[in-house]
């Protein structure tokens, strides 16, 4: 098999003690009894009689220009690594803030979804997002302020005292024009109570943050503050992220001009020291445990502003409270910006330390000098042209061993294959991934692990990439030896000779599974009811704007059937929430099994659901299952051993003739079922053009209209 190109890189060089310098020179000025040679040399040419000095001055003014170069490229180098790393410093935190962001959006997913949301609903809520993989690490908690104004200061305090804790109140006291009230934090532990009821409005620097998000409709962070669930031990600075929750689009009988009211701000406390030592924990670079990472905010550096020191005992090295040496980057975080200097090798020595790397260099070097002073002019051309040889042939055998060391040390599953999909070569990572032994993997095609779950045209794109562009990137589901899938990350590079004929093509894996499955949890909250487990307004918007943007382009239609329940506030009363969430549950599976398959069964909230029905083509196909949903859900409920009854009541709208929009189509829904409501309820009600409204006659919600005609009333 023939061997990889590597790249190497300078080789390090040795300490060495130092030279007496004066000495050493002396070593050809002694003088001793003269001879015959020493009187044959009396008369031969200067420069044949000083050749030995001068191949001595020589050998050491190319030893210390040696030994600057090694010096810089050393120093190169450092900077270089110091740069990385402060880039994958700077990408860990960001991605730590835009997971956290990605947290207050389910919070704000789950206030569009119930609306009033209950306290032990968001205690759940929490619990779920708390229960992923590190998904909370760094992250105090998860909260909800509620936005008041003054007049309605007194009411929240009594609903909030009525709700089991009689001894509430709003800190600090007094009547302000706007409030911004802790009204829920989790999880409720003994920090976090501490915090409750406190108006973070009345704060400046958390008023600034809140305001900007309430202004731009985005997560905003605040500047440095210290929080109130910080106790005097282990005091760290503190954060606050907002995002802006807005009630949810008014009913259409609500009347016009309503617009979106701000209910609060989803946010959460963040302890600097907890968040920023999480966000390192991901960066997986060894060199990260003996440096110095130092975070500030905004654009100055100085101890006023320090939001982190990775190592707070250790003295910068030029003094002040920022590193002498360091690289340093600004990042936008949540419109606020932040400073990050990363001082590579902080616990040893600065790089203007000569290195013991130089005295390697030097010493021999002068050492080879002296011996060359005494060698004939002839030989010396011999030997320097050995060296060399040697030097060539040494510094190739490093490259190599780099490249193997680098190989086989990867964390990434690495394999490498000939043009024809042989495989040559994989590294330990890829025997850890796949299952198989290095033994049992060379000599077999590349489509070892092929999962079958990726069609024909998935690897042409891949290999069109290929030859195209000489590299492909993207996830793979792949089967590994114990015939478990596992979802990977794939890097394929094609290495060319310098005719561009392709020489390898090296693959490099990285199992991301797990991750994958943490970040469709995410999704899955933010876009579903946790009670029901039915889509949430979030999904069934996205649902329903993805239809009318298909039947504008291909034509077409689809239906919005709108329930709303009739007399599950009685049993909800009565049996108490824990039976009317169970009897909603009940109702969503109901409503899952009588849709078609490729229907949308969605919660609007409370007792309220939407069913989008695609590929509708008449009225009369959207009536018949209206229907049949009417009478499954008048099919009695056993709810804690108690047999209930409840009904509904259902408003048709079909694309286009009721509405050219979603939210159109809704409106029309929701105006046909609340005048089916206001006959009696128990009734199938049809929007017409413009809104216009057509009841069913009594008696035909009871039973879908038949082939024959007995279709409902207009």
């Amino acid at each position: 098999m023939q061997k990889l190109d590597s790249v190497g890189t300078p080789a390090a060089v040795g300490p060495a003690s130092g030279i007496r310098s004066m000495g050493f020179f002396a070593a050809f000025r002694r003088r001793k009894r003269p001879t015959a040679a020493d009187a044959a040399a009396e008369i031969a040419p200067a420069p044949i009689r000083h050749l030995p000095q001068a191949v001595l001055v020589l050998g050491v003014a190319l030893s210390v220009v040696g030994t600057a170069q090694v010096r810089q490229l050393l120093l190169q180098e450092h900077l270089q690594l110091e740069q990385t790393l402060l880039n994958e410093v700077r990408d860990a935190i960001r991605e730590k803030l835009a997971l956290n962001t990605a947290l207050l959006s389910s919070v704000n997913g789950l206030f569009q979804a119930s609306d009033p949301v209950e306290r032990r609903q968001f205690t759940r809520f929490e619990a779920a997002l708390a229960s992923g993989d590190g998904g909370l690490r760094g992250i105090q908690g998860i909260g909800f302020a509620r936005s008041l104004r003054g007049p309605e200061l007194s009411a929240f305090e009594a609903r909030v005292r009525a709700e089991g804790f009689p001894s509430f109140r709003v800190t600090p006291p007094g009547v302000r024009p706007r409030h911004g009230v802790i009204d829920f934090l989790e999880p409720f532990d003994w920090r976090n109570r501490r915090a409750f009821g406190f108006d973070l409005y009345s704060d400046p620097v958390r008023r600034a943050a809140m305001a900007r998000a309430a202004r731009t409709g985005e997560a905003s962070l605040s500047g440095p503050v210290r929080l109130l669930q910080e106790t005097e031990t282990d005091v760290q600075p503190g954060v606050l992220l907002f995002l802006p929750v807005y009630r949810a689009e008014a009913s259409p009988l609500a009347g016009a001009g309503s617009g979106r009211q701000l209910l609060g701000w989803a946010y959460s406390p963040l302890r600097t020291g907890d968040l920023i030592t999480a966000a390192l924990e991901s960066v997986n670079a060894p060199a990260l445990g003996s440096s110095r990472v130092l975070v500030y905010d905004g654009s100055s550096r100085s101890p006023a502003t320090l939001l982190f020191d990775s190592l707070p005992g250790q003295r910068a090295r030029a003094g002040g409270g920022s590193p002498g040496h360091a690289a340093v980057a600004t990042l936008e975080l949540a419109g606020r910006p932040w400073t990050v200097a990363l001082e590579l090798n902080a616990r040893g020595n600065p790089p203007s330390w000569i290195p013991p790397e130089v005295w390697r260099v030097l010493l021999p070097g002068l050492a080879i000098s002296s011996l060359l002073a005494v060698v004939v002019h002839g030989l010396v051309e011999s030997y320097l042209a050995t060296r060399r040889a040697l030097a060539s042939n040494e510094e190739a055998m490093k490259k190599q061993a780099l490249a193997n060391t680098v190989f086989e040390a990867s964390s990434l599953a690495i394999v490498v294959a000939n043009p024809e999909g042989t495989i040559l070569r994989a590294n330990t990572a890829f025997t850890q991934l796949s299952g198989y032994r290095s033994r049992e993997v060379v000599g077999q095609r590349t489509n070892l692990l092929k999962s079958g779950r990726h069609d024909a045209s998935f690897y042409r794109v891949m290999w069109d990439a290929l030859l195209s562009r000489d590299f492909w990137e993207g996830d793979v589901w792949n089967r590994v030896r114990s015939g478990e899938l596992r979802r990977h990350h794939l890097a394929i590079s094609r290495v060319a000779d310098e005719r561009q004929n392709t020489r390898y093509f090296v693959g490099m894996l990285e199992d991301v599974t797990d991750r994958h499955a943490a970040e469709e949890a995410v999704r899955y909250q933010a876009l579903h009811d946790p009670l029901t487990g039915l889509a949430n307004r979030s999904l069934l918007m996205e649902h329903l704007e993805r239809e009318v943007a298909r039947c504008r382009r291909h034509g077409g239609g689809f239906g919005v059937l709108y329930i709303d329940l009739d007399g599950f506030k009685p049993v909800n009363d009565r049996l108490g929430h824990a039976a009317g969430d169970a009897l909603l549950m009940q109702v969503a599976q109901r409503l899952r099994s009588t849709a078609r398959e490729s229907d949308v069964s969605c919660r609007q909230g409370g007792d309220e659901f939407v069913v989008l029905v695609p590929q509708a083509s008449s009225d009369r196909e959207l009536e018949i299952l209206a229907f049949k949903l009417l009478a499954t859900l008048q099919q009695p409920f056993t709810v804690e051993g108690s047999t209930e009854a409840i009904n509904a009541s259902i408003g048709i709208a079909r694309f286009p003739i009721h509405g050219d929009s979603a939210d159109e189509l809704l409106k029309a829904a929701d105006a046909a079922m609340y005048r089916a409501k206001g006959v009696g309820g128990a009734r199938v009600g049809v929007a017409e053009p413009k809104h216009r409204f057509r009841p069913d006659p009594p008696g035909a919600s009871r039973s879908p209209p038949s082939a024959a005609g007995n279709r409902p009333g207009r």
